[in-house]
């Protein structure tokens, strides 16, 4: 049994492992009082304009209250980021890509507050770059032989939001606006001009230093 979680473990790509651990520590941290649990609410006001900086990092990790729910919760979505990031032959243009994405939540959130924790904010935009990127490779196949996209089920909890909970349009675009803004510069914008925007400062200056 060791052994199978070891090699399930170790078969988890780098920056979706430490991510994982972050989320099951800040968990029980949490849990136990260990740290402060209002720590983890993030506000924009809180954390850039009286310098409470930690709360970013405490929300990115923020995956809920230590319990059986929330592990199930981050074992799917290590299942999925662990896809995403082994498809990135160059793990740093996986980060800077997060980055990017991050960098439009926060700017984002200056205006809206975010509905969920920074970090389940951002995990569904990178589930939505991933299922934009791959095409009909992630359909859900049904009863008959029937292929259903699996942005449907982001589509619903969207329209939940907006109809039910009442959320703001721009709480709800959150979710996947930055996602959205990923593949159009990752994918969209190289095939129409063959310019690579998604390419990471430091290839940037590499490309300069060849010149």
């Amino acid at each position: 049994m060791d052994a199978a979680l070891l090699d399930i473990v170790a078969g988890i790509p780098p920056v979706t492992k430490i991510w994982a651990i972050g989320c099951v520590g800040l968990s029980i941290l949490t849990s136990t009082n260990a740290i402060d649990p209002t720590k983890k609410w993030y506000t924009f006001e809180l954390a850039f304009k009286k310098g409470q900086y930690d709360r970013i990092i405490y929300s990115l990790f923020d995956h809920g209250e230590f319990n059986w729910m929330s592990i199930f919760n981050i074992f799917v979505s290590v299942n999925h980021l662990a896809s995403l990031e082994n498809s990135f032959a160059i793990k740093r243009r996986f980060c800077w890509m997060v980055t990017i994405a991050l960098g439009i939540i926060l700017l984002m959130s200056s205006i809206a507050q975010p509905v969920s924790s920074l970090g389940i904010v951002l995990y569904e935009n990178l589930v939505y770059y991933q299922i934009r990127k791959t095409g009909n490779e992630m359909n859900i196949m049904l009863f008959g032989g029937v292929n259903v996209s699996p942005l449907i089920l982001p589509l619903y909890m969207n329209c939940t939001m907006l109809f039910v909970h009442h959320k703001t349009m721009l709480q709800v675009a959150m979710n996947f606006l930055p996602g959205h803004a990923l593949y159009y510069l990752d994918d969209i914008f190289m095939k129409l001009y063959d310019v690579d925007l998604c390419k990471t400062p430091y290839d940037f200056w590499l490309d300069y230093r060849r010149r």
